[in-house]
């Protein structure tokens, strides 16, 4: 019984220490020597969905062209390989860190909860939670277009909605949700463009938009996707 409780807790510290600025000897190389082997057992499966595809780069290829990711002429080239195959979407992960922190900061707290049409008016607003509207007001003090949606969401940033050609993809219509109106913040909330594309029969992907201060009334810049589904 003794002897079981010590494992117990030698399991615990380790476990407990893994991961953290100590850690046990050898055991990072026997977790990788582990997943490897499970994964050779497992062998090769297809996947379940072949329109999503994920393209790494080696060590080897990064030892071959080191410049490779460092210059955007050498990521042009990258993407103009990759839009050979006629892909509908590329979308490029280039910061593994700050892309998983981004990811755990919005499982957290993510006030933004979609938005709300009315496509008989060609008109529509966003859905935030309550628990944003104090810093909401904080930043936008003068804009008078929040109104309450429920017990726990309220309104705001109104849009208006049109088909149109797409900014990057003109041979493509898209819905345009185009925020300049005039009760919306002239210099922040205006100067966003959304464009809109059913992928599935619930599924929409998003562009976000932005026409910079410093830039010409029509240079855009693609600044974020995103993703709605009809509820």
């Amino acid at each position: 019984m003794i002897s079981a409780a010590v494992t117990t807790v030698v399991c615990l510290a380790i476990v407990a220490g893994h991961g953290r600025p100590w850690s046990v000897p050898g055991l990072d190389r026997l977790e990788r020597t582990s997943v490897d082997a499970r994964f050779r057992m497992r062998g090769p499966r297809a996947p379940l969905d072949n329109r999503i595809v994920i393209v790494g780069i080696d060590d080897d290829t990064r030892k071959q062209y080191p410049a490779l990711t460092q210059v955007r002429r050498n990521w042009a080239k990258l993407i103009d390989a990759l839009a050979g195959y006629a892909p509908e979407l590329i979308a490029l992960d280039l910061a593994p860190g700050l892309t998983q922190f981004f990811q755990w900061l919005t499982d957290i707290w993510m006030p933004w909860r979609g938005k709300t049409f009315r496509p008989s008016q060609q008109r529509g607003d966003n859905i935030f939670t309550k628990d944003s509207y104090f810093l909401a007001r904080l930043f936008n003090p003068l804009y008078r277009g929040f109104v309450a949606d429920g017990p726990e969401t309220y309104r705001g940033f109104a849009f208006r909605t049109y088909l149109a050609p797409g900014l990057v993809d003109a041979d493509r219509t898209v819905l345009k949700i185009d925020y300049d109106l005039k009760e919306n913040p002239s210099l922040t909330v205006r100067r966003v463009l959304d464009e809109l594309v059913q992928l599935d029969d619930n599924l929409y992907l998003g562009k976000a938009h932005v026409r910079w201060w410093w830039r010409p009334a029509s240079d855009w810049q693609t600044v974020a996707y995103f993703s709605l589904s009809r509820e």
